[in-house]
């Protein structure tokens, strides 16, 4: 297969709640859990992996992919064969017949959501386990996170390898589902208690803005995506 070309879908993720993107450290107890900062700038960024792993898990858990690693059953989808595949890549090295179509890149906070943060810095969200016998708060179960706040801005990016065959319109309405799926569901830790509600706006693919209804047509053609075919 030959590769022909690359395509790239372009977006602001707008926070529409505080946003936890942990970096995996175990705080002391009553320590906030700290969000992933780059090194390069200081400010809370969003990992590419996240992006990723969030959209081909609800896409995949949305069009019955669940056929996984037996020694590890959390693992992604690992036919290489369907279009989750084609698309995200399998799960497993020793089933991978094509290569990845998409690349996620890391996202940074926008120039303006960096000066805002200087201003009103990282918010601390309280946490607390109920005691199901009391219904008051646990002893000691305190268990605050930091988070990015509402309202601040990342540029998202996404590349897309085009191979000869692929078809372009295609992979065009599975990022468009993808994001739809995102935005009903949550990004990062906490998504279940409040954090992690996002947006996408000025979505671009190739250039091209989407239509301003792209939510209610991907709505309505989404249950029909599974015979979207991403090779001609």
């Amino acid at each position: 297969m030959k590769l022909k070309d690359y395509a790239r879908l372009s977006a602001t993720i707008r926070l529409k709640s505080g946003l936890h993107i942990g970096t995996g450290e175990k705080p002391e107890r009553g320590e906030p859990l700290n969000v992933m900062l780059s090194k390069r700038t200081g400010y809370p960024y969003i990992p590419g992996s996240s992006l990723k792993g969030k959209m081909r898990h609800l896409l995949e858990i949305a069009f019955g992919r669940v056929e996984t690693d037996p020694k590890d059953k959390g693992s992604p989808c690992w036919c290489g064969k369907c279009q989750v595949c084609l698309l995200f890549g399998s799960g497993s090295s020793g089933k991978t017949y094509e290569p990845t179509r998409l690349i996620f890149r890391d996202s940074f906070l926008t120039e303006a959501s960096e000066d805002l943060l200087e201003k009103i810095e990282l918010e601390e969200k309280p946490g607390v386990r109920i005691d199901r016998l009391t219904g008051k708060a646990a002893g000691g179960a305190l268990f605050p996170m930091k988070r990015v706040p509402e309202g601040s801005e990342f540029s998202m990016e996404i590349s897309v390898r085009v191979f000869e065959n692929d078809d372009i319109d295609a992979i065009r309405r599975w990022l468009a589902t993808g994001l739809f799926f995102m935005e009903q569901d949550a990004l990062g830790g906490g998504g279940t208690r409040g954090s992690g509600y996002i947006e996408f706006e000025g979505v671009q693919f190739n250039g091209v803005a989407f239509d301003a209804d792209w939510r209610e047509k991907t709505k309505k053609q989404k249950d029909g995506m599974a015979d979207v075919q991403v090779k001609k």
